[in-house]
């Protein structure tokens, strides 16, 4: 008898094919893809994209930025025309990690002082970047420590003599021409003169609440329009599909208020969170409520598409529930839900863009974050809207097939 169970529910798993693989595959694939994303930020491999501008462009400076660029994981991203402007725009839009602006010293012969452009919400990046400076300052600029140490001796200790200042001097100007450094030249004692502007941003946030805000925003309307529209699978497997489908309007009408009632809860759901980081960390929802009013409802308008779709795909309510699950773990983590898209390898940023987290998360980030206008989230929204009106095109398909299977 217990094996006569066993066979049972073993012949029930292989005819299954959406457990299968929600048991078998889905697992290993959420696992590959946490392990990519955290191999590599906890691996140290961070790559950091930096925008420079040299305003100096002299030979030091010119020395300076090659031996930067040199250090693992510090890279330099394609600009035609640096300028200032340029550099502070793509942080700003998060094209870079980093920005940074080699400056005039008070005098020609001091070291170049550095001007950090930085977004707050990528802390971790400029930290990385505030670390390779010092080590390619000490590298790039050995004459500053050469002349550093000598002052202090001549001073503290004994002076030199004519002849001892003169080859000082030729010493510290020949390594001042050079255009190459040697790569054991030291660490150096000397700090760099470090000055750091925040582009974006609003000092009275807490970093990163604005992101996890709208994170969850869209991790929870993923989950909670699935939950609802389950409810299609369950009138179905009762029989009240076929009745309710007999009626005026037919598939389409049930499809519709389903809809409706997804969209007006994920609306609600996702104006508790953001009242909550309204209320608690200072997010200035009152200033953006227009903008954000409308992004929240092509996120649920998104997600509710979505959910109806992929429930209607499925034979069974626990099929669903198993493999919705699994899809939404998968899309969340790819899409930055769980980990900041800007840790992430190269190419998992560039699968983000297929998810509707990457666009929810460009959206509310440019509104409250960048503080940028109305115009930047024309193509977030446009795009969700697109999703969630071929999400519900595809509904209204499956509902019927349904209805005609039934028949």
């Amino acid at each position: 008898m217990r094996f006569s169970i066993f066979w049972v529910m073993f012949l029930s798993l292989l005819r299954d094919r959406g457990a299968l693989i929600s048991s078998f595959v889905m697992p290993a694939t959420v696992f590959i893809i946490f392990a990519v994303i955290f191999s590599g930020t906890t691996g140290g491999s961070i790559s950091v994209k930096v925008s420079i501008f040299d305003e100096l462009n002299t030979i030091q400076s010119k020395r300076f930025t090659n031996v930067l660029f040199q250090q693992d994981g510090i890279r330099r991203i394609s600009q035609p025309s640096a300028t200032q402007e340029t550099v502070r725009r793509l942080v700003a839009q998060g094209i870079a990690d980093v920005g940074i602006l080699i400056r005039q010293g008070e005098e020609a012969a001091d070291p170049p002082p550095f001007q950090i452009i930085a977004d707050p919400s990528r802390e971790i990046s400029v930290l990385i970047f505030e670390g390779a400076l010092r080590s390619a300052y000490g590298r790039a600029f050995p004459e500053f420590n050469l002349e550093t140490i000598a002052r202090t001796i001549e001073k503290d200790i004994f002076p030199f003599s004519r002849e001892q200042k003169i080859r000082l001097d030729q010493t510290l100007e020949t390594m001042r021409n050079s255009e190459t450094v040697e790569t054991d030249s030291g660490s150096g004692s000397q700090e760099p003169q470090l000055q750091r502007v925040n582009v974006v941003g609003d000092p009275d946030v807490q970093t990163g609440i604005t992101y996890y805000a709208g994170a969850v925003a869209i991790l929870f309307l993923l989950f909670s329009s699935v939950n609802g529209a389950m409810s299609l699978l369950e009138e179905k497997e009762l029989g009240l599909l076929d009745r309710l489908a007999t009626g005026p309007g037919g598939t389409r009408i049930i499809v519709d208020g389903k809809m409706l009632f997804l969209v007006i809860q994920g609306f609600i759901q996702v104006t508790i969170i953001f009242l909550v980081a309204w209320l608690a960390f200072d997010i200035d929802l009152p200033g953006n409520l227009g903008p954000w009013s409308l992004i929240t409802l092509v996120c649920s308008f998104s997600s509710s598409g979505l959910a109806l779709a992929f429930t209607l795909l499925c034979s069974t309510k626990q099929q669903a529930q198993t493999t919705a699950n699994i899809v939404i773990l998968v899309i969340s983590a790819i899409g930055g839900s769980m980990v900041p898209r800007f840790l992430m390898p190269e190419w998992i940023q560039t699968l983000g863009w297929l998810t509707p987290n990457t666009w929810a998360l460009e959206a509310y980030g440019a509104i409250f974050w960048r503080g940028d206008t109305i115009d930047a989230i024309a193509l977030p929204c446009a795009i969700l809207f697109a999703v969630g009106i071929a999400g519900l095109l595809c509904a209204y398909s499956l509902a019927g097939q349904t209805r005609i299977k039934s028949g």
